[in-house]
């Protein structure tokens, strides 16, 4: 019809009725204004898809004509009309030379001097996208291709719209198009049944991706393009394909997208690029897309809205702080106007200026990093000048996440609350969010806390609540094999993968529960990428197989990671974003917490409180000025010395002690202090953490340092760790010279709170030089241990370990017990010693897979069984680690495993110890020779440590 009435006007116009396509123009206003009061109307969900899509279309079409009256179109045959996408009925010229007259006539789509069979194929209620002139300039592009019988390639950076364009001009032309997500992972066997497919079926194929194929195979996939536009050319109905005869359907096409420059893309071959016809798509105009979004989700003062909607997205861009996690591009926009849609529905009489401020704040505040957060509401206030921000009621939410939040044992802190409700209304309009913060931020309580609230509503009755339910995955643990899945590449049978399995069960589930798939470790471009078609609105996971699931409403994707510094626009762009800052929530709910559950009766606990507020800002100060080898988080520091205090409080009846038990805790907590925010500093910053130990109150003897210093549980005192040491050590008779461990302060004290951490069953990591006993201390421990309830393991990890490797080596050990829950044989303990835990290897994105894994069993029990993607309860294993500090060979390891160990640094021994050490050896061996002989032990002793002294100062590595 519109086609139709544009000709007819400028037909009109060559006969010298000026006014023609102005009265048309009028028309189509006043249709548009008819279909924008509709949407202010209360309609069915169906109704107003519908109607968004129509208004989409419509305004695209007045923008056409408004041009062609600017531009002074006077004629049928200008090119700024032969330039539109024109639907026009024609007779069938094989029909008519076949002599049958009189049937129906077929729509045709004309574009330029182009021509193209109208596919007739049933589109659904889908919505359309805003035509800008970007997009004007690809479907020429493209309709051009086809008609040459090329493929077409737009290219560019993220949220362009590439993919969406070539689906849109699908629709346009009504032709079913599949898009398909490659990887690295793509064969050109694969690749080959797809591209025969589509000839057979002559639907359109859209690669997403398509630089992401390994270059060996792109050149391959070029002859077997080749082949099918070849057959196009000369319009042949059946061709040899791959040594097949295929049936061909001239209206197949192959588009491919691509990102030029992100990590993990290749260069495409020139023969590879010879078929296909580019267009890059870069800067899409947001202004025009905002205004038109508006208009359909029914706001009337929408210019003026779309004007400083956009300014202020310019100004964010230009001065916010740049961070990985940013993202001010159209998927950003787009599901702010969404929100901004369901705000109007929700409260029509609202000023339009304030819901869609309202809607800005909800979308982007929950990812902003905090020293950017005046910035963000500076220049809120400058574009909304007058207008404040609603403060929103969530009501029965919010009541229900505090109650949960007590049901954890966790404190109703405000910005707990607030980001459990971000993650709420962030799920509203994406269906893949990211929760990015460094560890110990409250990240995995707030969306435990959310899917549990949520359970809740949903019993209490409340509408568009579900139950939910949850699967979790750490992606880096397994390989990309294992977590996409594969071909066995000798009987070339396809494996599946745990996430691809997992995603299919969920998806199949017809109940109306909400499933939400947790990704839970570091996201790099080697597995998101893969990911992206699901994450984007086609909602589809594609696998190599050619699988394809798609992803239904109640499905939802939640990713759980630390940074984004290795993942790229295209995935950024994709996910709806809430960052946890660890400053925001600090240390002291976890410390209030753990009070409030381990501290009886409850009137101590407001004395360990402020013992807490007394003796732990002031101890994390002098922290910032300590070096560690291995830096740990404030809060691990917190939660390190909450540990260490269960262990050693119930050595000691503070009950029985009376008046003097308020100064005993005192010194208890001091000494817990020293052992845990204090026990991973290095050998030369013990002496800064001494001062500032004794600057809060001085509880400790004043004669040496506070590390010279164990708590003596019978006497209620401070004594020297040296006064327990046996006065005079003599080896066993027949001990060879490699085994005799000569006891030390150090290897004395470090002994001791091993054994404490390890009866209490927290995991400990030990950090120190070679030669400084690590591994001896953790030998000791386990002799230590009672053999009817506990046995051990002890894993030497290097640069090769791989976590499939280390999960064999821990599943050797164990058994089944039931059910998918597996332990050590006899119903008994393991201690699971990793020794060099930093040494694997990192892979080109910076995680090590075999630590990941073990997090994963760390943070939820369970990992998967690689073949049959069944997940593993591992009970009763408890975790000791040891490592090097990082350099050369080793590497830093991840602070969210770090996080869940007690840190204790090993020092080099000092002067003194080293003495004792050879004094001791050496006496020993001289005891069987005459008095003179005996006599040298010391002096032969301090000769060879002067010795090597004068030789480490003199003789420097070159």
């Amino acid at each position: 019809k519109w086609t139709t009435e544009c000709t007819g006007a400028l037909q009109k116009m060559e006969k010298q009725q000026k006014n023609a396509l102005r009265m048309v123009r009028r028309g189509q206003s006043k249709h548009i204004g008819n279909l924008c009061n509709m949407i202010r109307k209360p309609l069915t969900k169906v109704e107003r898809s519908k109607l968004v899509a129509l208004i989409t279309i419509e305004v695209h079409a007045r923008d056409v004509q408004d041009k062609m009256i600017q531009l002074k179109t006077e004629t049928a045959n200008h090119f700024n009309w032969l330039s539109q996408l024109r639907f026009e009925l024609v007779d069938d010229p094989a029909e008519i030379a076949a002599g049958q007259q009189g049937l129906p006539q077929k729509c045709v789509v004309k574009q330029t001097n182009t021509t193209g069979p109208y596919g007739y194929e049933y589109q659904g209620n889908n919505g359309r996208l805003v035509v800008t002139p970007m997009t004007d300039r690809c479907y020429m592009t493209l309709t051009t291709a086809m008609y040459l019988k090329r493929g077409g390639a737009p290219a560019g950076p993220a949220g362009t719209g590439k993919t969406e364009s070539v689906k849109d001009l699908g629709k346009g032309m009504a032709m079913y198009v599949i898009v398909f997500n490659c990887s690295d992972g793509l064969d050109y066997k694969s690749l080959g049944r797809m591209f025969s497919g589509l000839a057979q079926c002559g639907c359109w194929g859209c690669f997403d991706e398509f630089n992401r194929i390994d270059v060996a195979v792109l050149s391959v996939v070029a002859v077997q393009i080749m082949t099918i536009q070849a057959a196009l050319r000369e319009e042949k109905e059946k061709f040899i394909f791959e040594d097949r005869l295929i049936a061909l359907k001239k209206t197949c096409a192959v588009f491919i997208t691509m990102n030029p420059g992100y990590a993990g893309r290749s260069e495409l071959p020139d023969n590879l690029k010879a078929l296909f016809r580019p267009v890059a798509m870069m800067v899409p105009d947001l202004g025009m897309i905002m205004e038109i979004m508006l208009v359909s989700e029914g706001y009337k003062d929408f210019k003026v809205l779309a004007k400083k909607m956009y300014t202020l997205y310019m100004m964010m861009q230009q001065q916010m702080s740049k961070q990985c996690h940013y993202d001010f591009g159209l998927r950003n926009i787009k599901s702010v106007l969404g929100c901004a849609g369901a705000l109007k529905r929700k409260e029509p009489e609202m000023p339009e200026q304030i819901l869609l401020m309202r809607a800005i704040n909800d979308m982007n505040a929950p990812k902003w990093v905090s020293q950017d957060v005046p910035l963000y509401q500076a220049l809120l206030g400058d574009i909304f000048p007058g207008c404040e921000l609603p403060i929103p009621d969530y009501g029965k939410l919010e009541e229900v996440i505090n109650q949960v939040l007590a049901e954890f044992g966790c404190q109703r802190v405000t910005h707990s609350v607030a980001k459990c409700i971000s993650i709420y209304e962030t799920k509203i309009t994406r269906h893949g969010n990211m929760l990015v913060g460094g560890t110990l931020g409250g990240k995995s309580v707030c969306w435990k806390t959310l899917a549990k609230a949520k359970g809740i509503l949903k019993a209490l009755g409340q509408e568009g609540m579900e139950k939910v339910v949850y699967q979790i995955i750490n992606p880096k643990s397994i390989t990309m094999n294992e977590l996409y899945g594969a071909y066995d590449l000798a009987t070339m049978e396809w494996t599946d993968g745990v996430l691809s399995s997992i995603m299919r069960v969920m998806c199949q589930d017809e109940k109306t529960d909400e499933k939400w798939l947790l990704l839970d470790g570091p996201v790099d471009t080697l597995w998101i990428e893969s990911m992206n078609t699901v994450l984007d609105d086609n909602k589809v996971l594609t696998l190599i197989n050619g699988d394809r699931i798609s992803m239904p409403q109640s499905v939802r994707l939640l990713f759980e990671v630390a940074d984004l510094t290795q993942a790229s626009p295209a995935t950024v762009s994709r996910a709806g974003m809430v960052y946890f800052d660890p400053t925001d929530l600090g240390w002291e709910p976890a410390f209030t917490s753990w009070v409030e559950k381990f501290i009886q009766p409850e009137a101590r606990q407001t004395l360990v409180k402020a013992l807490g507020e007394k003796w732990i800002p002031r101890c994390l100060k002098a922290r910032k000025n300590c070096r560690e080898l291995a830096p740990i988080v404030d809060p691990n520091a917190v939660q390190s010395l909450c540990r260490l205090y269960e262990c050693v409080a119930p050595r000691i009846d503070l009950d029985a002690l009376g008046e003097r038990s308020a100064e005993i805790l005192e010194k208890l907590f001091a000494f817990c202090l020293v052992w845990s925010l204090g026990a991973s500093v290095s050998e030369e910053s013990r002496q800064t953490f001494d001062q500032a130990v004794r600057e809060v109150e001085n509880v400790f003897p004043s004669s040496q340092t506070v590390y010279e210093y164990g708590f003596n549980f019978e006497k209620a005192e401070f004594g020297l760790w040296e006064e327990r040491l046996p006065a005079q050590f003599k080896p066993v008779d027949g001990t060879p010279f490699n085994k005799i461990i000569v006891p030390t302060v150090d290897t004395f004290r470090n002994d001791t709170i091993l054994k404490w951490l390890n009866g209490k069953h927290f995991h400990s990591l030990l950090v120190g030089n070679t030669g400084t006993g690590k591994t001896v201390c953790v030998q000791s421990a386990i002799s230590f241990l009672d053999d009817q309830t506990w046995t051990s393991l002890t894993i030497n990890m290097s640069a090769m370990t791989t976590s499939g490797k280390t999960q064999e080596i821990i599943e050797s050990k164990i058994e089944k017990r039931i059910k998918n829950k597996f332990g050590p044989p006899g119903n008994k303990r393991m201690l699971m010693f990793i020794d060099d835990l930093n040494m694997p290897r990192k892979d080109q994105y910076g995680s090590q897979p075999p630590l990941e894994l073990i997090r994963q069993w760390v943070d939820y029990g369970c990992w998967y069984e690689n073949v049959k993607q069944t997940l593993r309860y591992v009970l009763d294993l408890h975790l000791v680690c040891a490592m090097g500090p990082p350099g050369g060979g080793r590497a830093v390891i991840s602070e969210r495993l770090q996080s869940a160990c007690n840190n204790i640094c090993f020092v080099n021994p000092s002067e003194t110890q080293v003495k004792r050490i050879f004094q001791t050896l050496s006496t020993n061996k001289l005891n069987d020779f005459v008095e003179d002989i005996k006599a040298l032990a010391e002096p032969l002793t301090l000769t060879t440590i002067k010795l090597y002294n004068e030789i480490s100062e003199n003789f420097l590595p070159t």
